[in-house]
């Protein structure tokens, strides 16, 4: 008959097992291997299924076990299913919080890919409930886990990047339900954190937080509030450029997708002068990149429907405008032609 020692030796092993997958599932998934990330989750996840009995550290790596697995779906576009791991890990550490474990940290980053899980499939309201309690919770751990400075007083710790996360999803998800004030709060927020983990040298976040501006801006831009679109373009742009500068061309693209939408907006509001130079400002960084080339036709052919006051109200006279076009155009010459620019153009879209 087995005995209890037996029985704990047995859960012991389980459980070392299990975490020694999560953990490799965990390095897999952020290198980018999904498929390897999976198959030791999966694995880990069947260990956990052998247990009779559920522990408190058993419940934590059961957690975490379904907030990865959530993770993979997301990336093998099955939200459905991963809305399920999701909702099970936040499950549990509700439980653990409520039996006191320190459990905050764990479930503000499961809400926090709960909210955006919600928000792809267009549930807002659940979105926006998730993404306030991680936000709520990240922000009790920013209360409760104090630095001490060099005179021993309590000091604010270190900025999150989880908090960056929460404040960002919770920022877009505002600004689809058209609440625009706690909307642009949040974007502030969050764009206060990402320079301060620059500054500690964590300077990835600047092309994440790009991301999310370009996110707002672009909502902010179809609801015509051109004036806080093109206050999150500029950020946008400003953070681009200083992620490109620090991380080289892997963000080039959030760079070029900065310049493309402020050359919208420019436009939009008659501030031809000021798009022409987002134009040009795009080609001297990124080259003779197909889709700044298509929009730049774009650009030219609208200012040349233009009226003479209208592009004078706008800064850019008409011979400027020729001139402009003309010298575009050779450069869509040298890159093979318009048709050749528009299909790459194309091409680079799908790819993005």
């Amino acid at each position: 008959m087995e005995s209890a020692q037996d029985r704990d030796r047995w859960l012991s092993k389980q459980l070392k097992e299990a975490n020694d997958l999560v953990g490799l599932g965990g390095q897999a998934l952020r290198r980018g291997q999904t498929a390897a990330g999976a198959q030791a989750l999966a694995e880990a996840e069947a260990i956990l299924d052998m247990a009779e009995v559920d522990s408190h550290e058993l419940l934590k790596t059961r957690a975490r076990v379904f907030n990865e697995l959530g993770v993979v779906h997301q990336r093998q576009g099955r939200l459905d299913e991963s809305k399920i791991y999701h909702k099970k890990a936040a499950g549990i550490c509700d439980e653990l919080i409520e039996a006191g474990d320190n459990f905050a940290a764990n479930s503000a980053a499961t809400h926090l890919n709960l909210s955006s899980i919600h928000l792809a499939l267009g549930e807002v309201e659940k979105a926006q409930e998730c993404g306030e309690k991680a936000l709520g919770l990240l922000q009790g751990l920013s209360e409760a886990e104090t630095e001490k400075d060099e005179d021993g007083n309590a000091a604010r710790r270190g900025p999150d990047p989880l908090e960056l996360g929460a404040l960002q999803n919770l920022a877009v998800i505002y600004a689809r339900k058209e609440q625009w004030e706690k909307a642009n709060e949040s974007m502030a927020g969050a764009q206060k954190l990402a320079l301060e983990l620059a500054a500690a040298g964590q300077k990835n976040f600047l092309a994440q937080l790009a991301q999310g501006c370009q996110q707002l801006s672009v909502i902010e831009f179809e609801h015509e509030r051109f004036d806080d679109s093109l206050r999150w373009g500029r950020a946008a742009e400003e953070l681009s450029e200083q992620a490109y500068e620090a991380l080289g061309s892997n963000v080039l693209p959030v760079y070029i997708i900065s310049q493309l939408n402020l050359i919208s907006y420019q436009e939009k509001m008659g501030n031809f002068a000021d798009a022409e130079d987002s134009l040009w400002k795009a080609l001297e960084v990124a080259g003779n990149d197909p889709r700044i080339l298509q929009r730049g036709v774009i650009f030219y052919e609208t200012c040349r429907k233009q009226a003479d006051p209208r592009l004078e109200e706008g800064n850019l006279p008409r011979e400027e405008v020729d001139a402009g076009y003309e010298e575009l155009m050779e450069r869509v010459e040298a890159a093979g032609g318009l048709k050749a620019v528009q299909q790459k153009a194309q091409q680079g879209r799908k790819g993005a």
